[in-house]
């Protein structure tokens, strides 16, 4: 579930968040510069488009970083983790 966190629900994130966080300094701003008044909500249009699609980007790019060098070729024959001598010793090709 973790991987399934990192890799791809975050990256797919963190867009929204910058713009969400860009919009709020950006209110904040100018209610702070007239002090009093009631800013109201901005009727610009909201970039969904390029968030979303930077958002995949950045999961894809997370998968492919992760997913590259992993683990051991296809075909190769593994000896299963044991105990010796009371210590685990990891799994590892038969050689």
């Amino acid at each position: 579930m973790a991987r399934v966190l990192f890799l791809v629900v975050l990256p797919m994130l963190v867009p929204f968040i910058v713009y969400g966080l860009y919009v709020w300094f950006a209110r904040r701003g100018r209610s702070a510069a007239t002090p009093g008044a009631r800013v109201p909500p901005d009727r610009e249009a909201v970039p969904w488009a390029w968030m979303l699609g930077i958002g995949v980007c950045l999961a894809a790019a997370a998968l492919l970083f992760f997913w590259q060098g992993r683990g051991v070729s296809p075909g190769t024959k593994l000896l299963p983790p044991a105990v010796v001598d009371g210590e685990v010793v990891p799994s590892r090709p038969v050689e």
